[in-house]
């Protein structure tokens, strides 16, 4: 349905609208995102494209905005009993001075008057995007909510290029992904590859990860598998005039996450014995195999007696050098020595180093999650196998079909 967009809406039909957030721990909801409707011949509108409507006036704008806040506040204390959190949006542009001021003043007289509302429960979402050049005196007006207990999130991350130096300067609580990157990720390995640095920067910084715009339990899987605790969207429940308390798809929730539970240990489950598996043919080749310090010839011969789905070989030295060419599977099944890789270093990938001390510590190979590669723009993992002291075999490899899963998977 398409939005009117009048000059002026008058305070009467300006409505805050509650849409439940899902917490994976709990199952149930945990809070709710409150988003701006209004009432215009006998139908209601979201208030998100008239916040982006040039030809409305900005005061207008904070106006509505204000209005849309003063009435959440007034149904929070309505539904204080429910204790849940409550996530209002602000926009740097429009949260002014005189705007902060204000609730700021409200939010502590809410907490005074009413002991069993704690300022925990009152989450800002900033969005990333918008945030103003002039960070450090919209930074120093937010550290007083920080102080008070408020929590802080960044709102559509991912969307556009986002600004990290942004996000580190906001240091949130909370991180949400943008609902655009959540449904592309089902069929876009790269939306996915997104998804997974997403969920490793929330992690680094110490943020909890909120996934928004799930509509379908495709995208519930994928925002589980990269880390998010809680999830917002309409598989859930679409916005709400009040707060509810419970939405009837908790149940499958509850069903669908046990399901991709046991899916995924599963999944681990196979990639564990495939590594026993590759643990097992390294050690009896390499019985048979003289070591020699002539790297290329070394690695021929092991390339020799490899599975037909491994297509890359290499060996390194504990401190990331490369002693050999990268031999190189051609289409034709013969292999290519690529000399010139000889003697690069990868000790900056951030994986590199933990392997090679775990390979020390266990005597034993290990198998990566899979990523894309680089080169050939596939999805592919690598088997890291200790041949000798300082000496480290690396097989890129594409997995078999008889170990793929049905679904498409992320990195765990």
């Amino acid at each position: 349905m398409s939005s009117p967009f009048p000059l002026t809406v008058g305070e009467r039909n300006i409505f805050p609208y509650f849409q439940p957030i899902v917490g994976a721990d709990q199952r149930s909801i945990i809070g709710y995102e409150i988003l701006g409707r209004y009432l215009y011949h006998d139908a209601i509108y979201s208030l998100g494209p008239y916040f982006h409507e040039d030809s409305i006036d900005f005061t207008q704008k904070q106006r509505t905005d204000r209005i849309i806040r003063t009435k959440a506040l007034n149904t929070i204390q309505q539904f204080s009993f429910i204790q849940k959190s409550y996530f209002f949006n602000l926009d740097p542009e429009i949260f002014t001075v005189e705007e902060d001021s204000l609730f700021f003043q409200q939010l502590t007289s809410l907490f005074d008057t009413h002991a069993d509302i704690h300022p925990t429960q009152i989450v800002l979402e900033i969005t990333e995007t918008d945030f103003l050049e002039d960070a450090s005196s919209f930074l120093e007006r937010l550290s007083k909510y920080r102080d008070l207990g408020c929590r802080i999130a960044v709102d559509d991350l991912g969307k556009g290029f986002s600004n990290l130096e942004r996000v580190a300067l906001l240091q949130p609580h909370i991180l949400k992904v943008d609902l655009h990157l959540v449904k592309n990720s089902v069929d876009s390995q790269s939306h996915r590859d997104v998804l997974y640095a997403l969920s490793i920067l929330s992690e680094r910084i110490g943020a909890q990860l909120l996934f928004e715009g799930i509509e379908t339990t495709d995208q519930l899987e994928n925002a589980w598998k990269n880390g998010a605790q809680y999830y917002q969207g309409y598989l859930f429940s679409k916005p709400k005039p009040k707060p509810i308390e419970t939405v009837d798809s908790v149940d499958m929730f509850h069903d669908q996450l046990e399901q991709m539970i046991q899916e995924e240990t599963e999944r681990l489950e196979k990639q564990y014995a495939y590594e026993e598996e590759l643990n097992h043919l390294l050690k009896r080749m390499l019985l048979i195999i003289p070591f020699t310090k002539d790297y290329n010839q070394y690695v021929q011969r092991i390339c020799a007696r490899l599975p037909q789905h491994c297509f890359r070989v290499y060996v390194c030295n504990r401190l990331g050098y490369q002693l050999s060419g990268n031999h190189l599977k051609q289409t034709h099944g013969r292999w290519h020595i690529l000399a010139h890789y000889r003697n690069k270093n990868w000790s900056w990938r951030p994986y590199f180093l933990k392997n090679i001390v775990k390979m020390e510590i266990h005597q034993s190979g290990f198998l990566s999650d899979p990523y894309t590669d680089i080169e050939t723009n596939e999805l592919i993992q690598t088997f890291s196998f200790p041949v000798r002291e300082d000496t480290y075999l690396f097989i890129d490899l594409k997995r078999p079909a008889k170990h793929k899963s049905k679904k498409n998977r992320v990195s765990s």
